[in-house]
C-alpha cells in the first residue's frame, strides 16, 4: 500500500500539470454494441402511391416506419444529437422489389451501416422510409415524388422533437443524410419554405390529390417505449429544420430556394463522373428519364452557399461516379465498402461536431505572474453541468474546485513566459475549442520582496478612484486590464498619483505597474 500511494502523489504533478478534455465521443467508436429498434412508426396512415399514369394517381395509406439505433442502456447521457439518414433510389417504387438493385428502401445496406456506425460512437441514428414512386413519363409526377419524400424526412425531424425524450436526444441537435434521392429529399425539407411550395404539390384533377405543404405531414407522439404507442399529431410546435445535412451526391430543384430564410449548414460530396445526379446542373438519369426536371447538384450549391456566407463544406471527387463509397443503389458490392467509406463517414461526423461544438469558455485572471507564487484562474460565466480542463506550459495546477471552473496555478521558476488553455465540455460530452492565454512571468521579482514593499494601492475595493504609491525615483507604466486580460488603460507617472477608475463597472480588474527596477501587479475589485 505505501508503494501504490508513493506512485499516486508522484504522479499526481504531471495529472494536474495537463487536464485537457480528450474525450472522442462522436469522433469514434466508443460503444461495443448499440439497440436496435425496427419498424418504428413515425407516421401513420400517410397517403402512397401505388401506381400514377395519364396524370392519374392510385394511392394507399401506410403507416411510415424507421429502423432506430441507440447507444446501449449503460449509456447515461440524456441529450445526445440524432442523425437521420435517408436511402437512394431515384425515388423509385417497383411493387414487390423493394430492396433488389433496382428499388432502394431503408434496409439499404449503406444506410443500415451508417446509423449503426454513428450509434457506436455515441449518436441515436435512424434509417428511414420515405415515400417512393412516380410515372416516369410525367415530369409533374416526378416533382410530386420529390415533395411526398421530402415531406416525409420533415416528419421524421418533428417525429423525434416531438418525443425527444422517449430517445434521450437534444431537440436542437437533430441531423439529417442522404444519399441521392434521400439528400434530395433532406436538401428540400431544410431549405424549401412555404411561399416556395411548388405547383405541382396541389390537385391537378380528381386523381391526383392535394398533396399538402411541406412540413404538414402528421408524425406519431408517442405514449410507450419498446413497444412503441402513439398516435398522429399535427406537431406543428416543433421545428422542422436540422441542425446541419450531410448530402451524398444529391441535387436541389432551383438554386434559389437555397436563398430563404429556412437554412442550415450543409457537408456535400459528389463525384465529377457522377452520370445519375449530375455535380453540375441537369437532368437526373439524363440519358432514360427524358421527363426528369433540371436539377442542381454539389458544385453549384456549393457556389451559391459560398455567396450567402452559409456553413458548408464540399468534398467533390475527380474521377469518380455516382455513389462511390462502394455500393449499387445502396448496397455493397462483392468487396464491400471501399476506401472512401471509412474517411466519409469521419468528414461527416466532425463536420456534424463542428455544428454543436459549445463556445470556447473565457479566461479570468492575471495576464502577468510571479514564479512558484499561487495565481488563481476562473472561468468567466461558468455553465451548470459544464466540465472545465485546463493546460499550463511552464506550471502546474496545483489545486482546483469540482467542475475545474477555477483552478490554482504556480508557474515554473526560469520561466519568462508561460501559457494556459482551456477547454469545456458540455453535458452531452462535446468539447470546445481550447482557449488559450499567455502570462508574463516576472523572473526574479519573488526575490527583491523589499523592493516590492515600496508599492501601495488603496482603497480596496475602490470606487470612484485607486491611491497608487510606488519608488519615488522611477517613472512607473501603468497598465490596467479586465478581467479577461484585455488591455483597457495605459499610462505613466512618477512618485504617486491618484488614479481614476469611477466609469468602469464593477467587477475583477488587474493593474501591472512597471518601473526600471520594479514591478507589481494587482487584483482590484470596483464597486458601484
Amino acid at each position: 500500500m505505501r508503494t501504490f500511494s508513493l506512485l499516486l502523489l508522484g504522479l499526481l504533478p504531471f495529472c494536474l500539470k495537463a487536464q485537457d478534455c480528450l474525450g472522442k465521443r462522436y469522433q469514434e467508436r466508443i460503444f461495443s454494441s448499440v439497440q436496435f429498434f425496427p419498424e418504428v412508426v413515425y407516421s401513420q396512415d400517410a397517403s402512397s402511391l401505388l401506381a400514377s399514369s395519364f396524370g392519374a394517381e392510385t394511392t394507399f395509406d401506410q403507416d411510415l416506419v424507421m429502423d432506430i439505433y441507440m447507444p446501449p442502456p449503460t449509456d447515461t447521457l440524456r441529450n445526445r444529437p440524432l442523425v437521420i439518414l435517408a436511402h437512394g433510389g431515384g425515388f423509385v417504387n417497383i411493387f414487390f422489389m423493394g430492396g433488389t438493385a433496382l428499388v432502394g428502401t431503408k434496409d439499404n445496406e449503406d444506410v443500415q451501416a451508417l446509423a449503426d456506425t454513428l450509434a457506436h460512437w455515441g449518436f441515436v441514428a435512424a434509417s428511414i422510409q420515405y415515400r417512393t414512386g412516380f410515372d416516369p413519363a410525367n415530369g409533374s409526377s416526378v416533382k410530386r415524388a420529390v415533395w411526398r419524400g421530402s415531406q416525409d424526412i420533415s416528419a421524421g425531424i418533428r417525429f423525434f422533437r416531438k418525443n425527444a425524450q422517449w430517445f434521450g436526444i437534444d431537440p436542437q441537435k437533430v441531423f439529417v443524410g442522404g444519399s441521392s434521392a434521400g439528400a434530395f429529399a433532406c436538401l428540400h425539407a431544410a431549405f424549401v419554405e412555404e411561399n416556395e411550395r411548388i405547383a405541382e404539390s396541389y390537385e391537378q384533377n380528381l386523381l391526383t390529390a392535394d398533396l399538402g405543404s411541406l412540413h404538414s405531414r402528421p408524425v406519431v407522439e408517442l405514449t410507450g417505449f419498446n413497444p412503441f404507442m402513439g398516435s398522429n399529431v399535427a406537431a406543428q410546435d416543433v421545428d422542422s429544420i436540422p441542425q446541419a445535412i450531410a448530402a451524398y451526391w444529391g441535387a436541389i430543384a432551383d438554386l434559389d430556394m437555397l436563398s430563404g430564410n429556412n437554412q442550415a449548414p450543409v457537408i456535400f460530396f459528389h463525384g465529377d463522373q457522377d452520370a445519375i445526379v449530375d455535380v453540375d446542373c441537369g437532368r437526373p438519369f439524363s440519358s432514360i428519364l427524358l421527363t426528369a426536371p433540371v436539377v442542381c447538384g454539389s458544385r453549384p450549391m456549393d457556389s451559391v452557399l459560398t455567396a450567402l456566407n452559409i456553413p458548408h463544406q464540399t468534398q467533390i471527387e475527380a474521377g469518380e461516379g455516382h455513389e462511390y463509397w462502394g455500393v449499387n443503389n445502396g448496397d455493397w458490392g462483392s468487396n464491400g465498402p471501399n476506401s472512401f467509406w471509412s474517411p466519409m463517414i469521419e468528414q461527416t461526423a466532425a463536420f456534424f461536431y463542428e455544428q454543436m461544438r459549445p463556445a470556447a469558455p473565457q479566461i479570468q485572471g492575471p495576464v502577468a505572474a510571479v514564479p512558484q507564487q499561487s495565481v488563481t484562474y476562473s472561468v468567466a460565466q461558468p455553465q451548470a453541468g459544464y466540465h472545465y480542463c485546463w493546460s499550463v506550459q511552464n506550471g502546474q495546477i496545483i489545486s482546483q474546485n469540482a467542475d475545474g471552473s477555477q483552478v490554482d496555478i504556480e508557474f515554473d521558476a526560469g520561466s519568462i513566459s508561460a501559457q494556459i488553455a482551456l477547454t469545456a465540455e458540455d453535458e452531452a460530452q462535446l468539447i470546445s475549442l481550447p482557449r488559450q492565454k499567455g502570462i508574463n512571468l516576472q523572473v526574479g521579482l519573488a526575490s527583491r520582496a523589499e523592493e516590492l514593499l515600496q508599492y501601495k494601492l488603496y482603497p480596496q475595493p475602490a470606487r470612484e478612484y485607486l491611491q497608487i504609491e510606488a519608488p519615488d525615483e522611477e517613472e512607473q507604466q501603468l497598465e490596467l486590464y479586465d478581467a479577461l486580460g484585455r488591455l483597457l488603460r495605459q499610462g505613466q507617472f512618477v512618485g504617486q498619483t491618484q488614479y481614476f477608475v469611477g466609469d468602469l463597472p464593477a467587477g475583477q480588474y488587474y493593474l501591472r505597474l512597471k518601473g526600471a527596477k520594479t514591478e507589481a501587479h494587482f487584483p482590484i475589485q470596483l464597486m458601484d
